[in-house]
């Protein structure tokens, strides 16, 4: 549901204060190649449609727009432009300083430099796309986690839920490469990374629940990929890489294993919920401030929910209180 139908994405740039507050400074409004405002609506067939339909809030299906974008990751680089990843294609896109696109690069057609990245990632279950997305420290490269494993080849066929691709994009020549990442449970979702170094990353992982219900959590995780499996397989194979003639979402954690793939290497830094008194539902950003802290966000969901079609105010953890966008510094 679409309370906004024609609400434009923006890039904010924002700074800590010494009272503790988050000032915003400026906004940038994200355009497509013709100076054209994007909106979030669904992508047409053929443009990283997965059958999503908008509604307004008389419930009337609204369009679809071939530059729509929900933006999940987003990655400040020094000359000023951006890289982001959205839950739709998922798309990796580039925008200028200014908020107009560059370039965006997608599994299907839709590209404006003929770039892509590998044909299965468009097998990304609905509203489960790149959910994050960072560049090393050299600028040389983009990291992006899928947020769930992807239905490959379909829904009722993948074996296994817990396991998660990894991309890494080469930004000079386009080449590409792709790790596993396996989660603790089916139901757990990532949610953000960001590089400490070219080879190693922190990444949300956590569950959906608010702090207030039992066993919540929400893990930050340090992984490496020096020593991971590069699993891409064929590059226009819709199915990516197979074993045995299954896809890696049909393959049990055994199977992968004795097929030789290592996995990202991955160590628990800390439960936020369990160590931080951390309340939100949604763990959905981090990134490193500095080599003592890092930072993360709640993704408050404009603080509506809705519910029998009804659009609602969202609370906090079933209190009183709606849910705000809360940044959390925190020392490693």
């Amino acid at each position: 549901m679409f309370p906004v139908p024609d609400f434009n994405p923006e890039i904010g740039l924002f700074q800590f204060t010494k009272k503790g507050e988050v000032k915003l400074i400026k906004t940038i409004s994200l355009k497509n190649p013709d100076g054209k405002k994007l909106t979030g609506l669904p992508n047409p067939k053929g443009m990283g449609a997965t059958g999503e339909l908008g509604y307004d809030l008389e419930n009337n299906i609204l369009g679809t727009d071939e530059y729509g974008i929900d933006i999940e990751g987003l990655a400040a680089m020094k000359d000023g432009s951006f890289w982001v990843s959205d839950e739709y294609g998922p798309h990796i896109v580039h925008f200028s300083k200014t908020g107009v696109e560059l370039e965006r690069i997608s599994p299907f057609g839709m590209t404006t430099n003929g770039r892509k990245i590998p044909a299965v990632y468009a097998k990304r279950r609905a509203n489960r796309g790149m959910e994050g997305l960072t560049k090393t420290p050299d600028e040389k490269y983009l990291v992006g986690i899928m947020q769930s494993t992807m239905f490959n080849p379909s829904k009722k066929d993948i074996v296994n839920n817990r396991v998660v691709r990894i991309l890494k994009f080469e930004i000079a020549t386009g080449k590409t490469w792709t790790y596993l990442y396996q989660q603790n449970e089916e139901t757990d979702s990532c949610c953000g990374i960001d590089a400490i170094s070219n080879d190693e990353f922190i990444v949300i992982e956590r569950d959906s629940k608010f702090p207030t219900q039992e066993e919540a959590h929400k893990y930050i995780n340090k992984i490496s990929l020096k020593d991971a499996t590069d699993v891409t397989g064929e590059f226009e194979s819709e199915n990516g890489l197979l074993i045995n003639g299954k896809t890696l979402e049909q393959c049990t954690q055994q199977e992968l294993i004795d097929a030789g793939i290592v996995f990202a290497k991955k160590e628990v830094i800390t439960d936020l919920v369990k160590d931080r008194g951390y309340k939100h539902e949604k763990l959905e950003s981090v990134w490193v401030l500095d080599k003592d802290t890092f930072c993360v966000a709640n993704d408050n969901d404009f603080a509506l929910i809705v519910k029998d079609n009804k659009l609602l105010q969202k609370i906090l953890g079933g209190d009183t209180e709606p849910e705000d966008n809360v940044v959390y510094p925190v020392k490693f």
